[in-house]
């Protein structure tokens, strides 16, 4: 099973799904430049195997400096380093 996507030509706006590790998926999210906040939500928790372990889906939304304030307001928590750099005009 090669399908390795690791090559600068790769482009992930195609509506395709993509496996990677963690570690990699926040790796593409700092290097994706200008969006210095996430919004997320948890959609829907699969049913635990005997193990206790599950599959979490989850929606999220970068968002990039200058939208971030209009677009967080809907959000039912921001977290505290988010807000001391909205305070202080550094996210906006």
């Amino acid at each position: 099973m090669k399908k390795d996507f690791n090559n600068s030509e790769t482009r992930f706006d195609d509506g395709f799904w993509y496996a990677t590790t963690l570690g990699n998926f926040i790796g593409l999210l700092v290097d994706a430049g200008n969006d210095p906040a996430v919004m997320f939500r948890v959609v829907e928790d699969s049913k635990p195997d005997e193990d206790g372990t599950f599959i979490r889906k989850m929606e999220l939304t970068l968002l990039p400096n200058g939208k971030v304030v209009d677009s967080i307001s809907n959000c039912k928590g921001i977290q505290k380093t988010l807000l001391v750099l909205i305070d202080r005009g550094i996210v906006k």
